[in-house]
């Protein structure tokens, strides 16, 4: 109840004001920092070559909706002016620009609002090509009002200048937003200890590798088709690694490509038509990246599915406590590379009564509540199989006799007090004997061995008055 209370006290409008100013700041700091970046790629003469900070913005408000608030908008409103007057720029040029980014990110976060959260967060196969008609739209709307600069500042016609904006931001919104939605929570993120050189890892970092020696070979070569070197390494990636991963590569990728067209201006020849040069390789990179997103997505969706279906396969489906023959195999490897380990053989007293009396879904709600009670009591590591109707095993790998036998003391008394409710108002209390077997007691220690000893244990238990743990002799 407590618990409860703090988490309603924490959405109550007084701590959402509470929290208002830490979120704003928040925004008009990541969007500034953002924004500075881009503006650091600037060109003279052209608009950024490189511009993540409408992306950064529209994942942040697709990840945290809370940041999507009126104050939330005016904080990344603030960060874009500041980042575009602190480097020189005029204050009729940046409001310009800032209502160009702020459309962008504005119809695209309208538009993914409309859409499944599978979408959003690119679960599903068709994702990608769906954030790919999002960032169409955004990128089209932003151009309409942010071409005029070009115009403007820079003597292009509007057309010119609406390809322009609409390729430049197609490009950068393509390959920066899914490295947004697919991040992790930071609160998720583990960070290895140490560098892995082992050969396992060695082969895990193989695509990475060949990655960056494509792009290094790339930069070499030089030319118009350079940037198409790291494809077969990004699908590469692609198939190897998480969703997130590939988003980071592909956008390394294509920042290497921006990189290269923005250096080879210097290189063409002077009748060369710079705009419309810039504006095809950009294109073609977001349409590039497109292929490695694709492929990771599809690739983890599938791992989610094998993953269901392998806990399908492995879990029974009423209690998910492991299937006898998983139960087996696992506890056989166990027990055949750990040096100590103890067998428990669990039975629910009167297990039949209760469906004879109360019938038999009251007895489904009675096993599930007693796996839940068991896996509660249970050590990280530990395994718990269902062996058939009432009949529960757990392996207890590594475990001497006094962790074996408080552990199952804590079984009995978590089921004992766990009340079960049957739906039609009244509770039920159930029980649970324990026959407990030990690997060192046993002259020749097999799991078949230790089963059958457990079982003798717990029939011991049940003879003793139910409600108890054995420990075999």
């Amino acid at each position: 109840m407590a618990d409860q209370v703090r988490h309603e006290a924490g959405t109550l409008p007084g701590a959402q004001a509470m929290r208002l100013p830490a979120d704003m700041l928040l925004v008009a700091s990541v969007i500034f920092c953002a924004a500075l970046f881009g503006i650091m790629t600037r060109p003279v003469g052209f608009l950024a070559a490189f511009w993540p900070a409408n992306a950064v913005l529209l994942g942040l408000m697709i990840r945290e909706p809370r940041l999507a608030s009126f104050g939330g908008w005016i904080a990344a409103f603030a960060g874009y002016v500041a980042a575009d007057l602190v480097t020189g720029g005029t204050l009729r040029m940046t409001l310009w620009l800032t209502a160009a980014n702020l459309t962008e990110a504005l119809t695209g976060y309208v538009l993914f609002r409309a859409l499944a959260e599978d979408h959003r967060r690119m679960r599903w196969p068709q994702s990608i090509v769906v954030l790919f008609a999002v960032c169409c739209c955004a990128a089209a709307m932003s151009a309409f009002v942010g071409a005029g600069v070009s115009t403007a500042y820079f003597g292009r016609d509007f057309a010119t200048s609406l390809e322009l904006w609409f390729s430049t931001e197609l490009a950068n919104t393509t390959v920066m937003l899914p490295v947004m939605l697919a991040a992790p929570r930071l609160a998720d993120i583990r960070l290895p200890r140490r560098i892995d050189l082992s050969a396992q890892g060695l082969r895990r970092a193989t695509p990475a590798i060949a990655l960056a020696a494509s792009i290094l070979l790339g930069s070499l070569i030089g030319g118009p088709g350079s940037f198409a070197f790291p494809v077969p390494a990004l699908l590469w990636c692609a198939v190897s690694y998480s969703l997130f991963a590939t988003a980071s590569l592909t956008l390394c990728f294509t920042i290497w490509g921006m990189v290269i067209i923005t250096g080879a201006f210097a290189d063409l020849p002077a009748d060369t038509d710079l705009v419309a040069w810039g504006k095809s390789i950009r294109l073609a990179l977001a349409l590039i990246a497109l292929a490695p997103l694709a492929v990771a997505s599809i690739n983890a969706n599938r791992n989610q599915l094998l993953k269901r279906l392998k806990d399908m396969v492995e879990h029974d489906e009423m209690t998910g406590a492991l299937t006898r023959a998983t139960f087996l195999e696992r506890s056989e490897r166990h027990l055949s590379q750990d040096g100590t380990a103890a067998v428990l053989m669990l039975d629910i007293d009167r297990f039949k009564s209760v469906n004879d009396r109360h019938g038999h879904a009251a007895g489904d709600v009675a096993l599930v509540a007693f796996a839940a009670a068991v896996r509660a009591a249970l050590r990280p590591g530990d395994l718990f199989g269902r062996l058939g109707g009432e009949e529960f095993a757990v392996f207890l790998p590594r475990a001497t006799q006094a962790e074996a036998q408080a552990l199952a003391g804590r079984i009995r008394r978590a089921v004992e007090e766990r009340p079960v409710d049957i739906g039609d108002g009244s509770r039920l209390t159930i029980t649970v004997s324990i026959g407990l077997a030990l690997q060192a007691t046993i002259a020749r220690p097999s799991l078949d061995a230790l089963l059958a000893t457990a079982d003798a244990a717990l029939y011991q238990a049940k003879a003793g008055g139910r409600n108890r743990v054995e420990t075999a002799a």
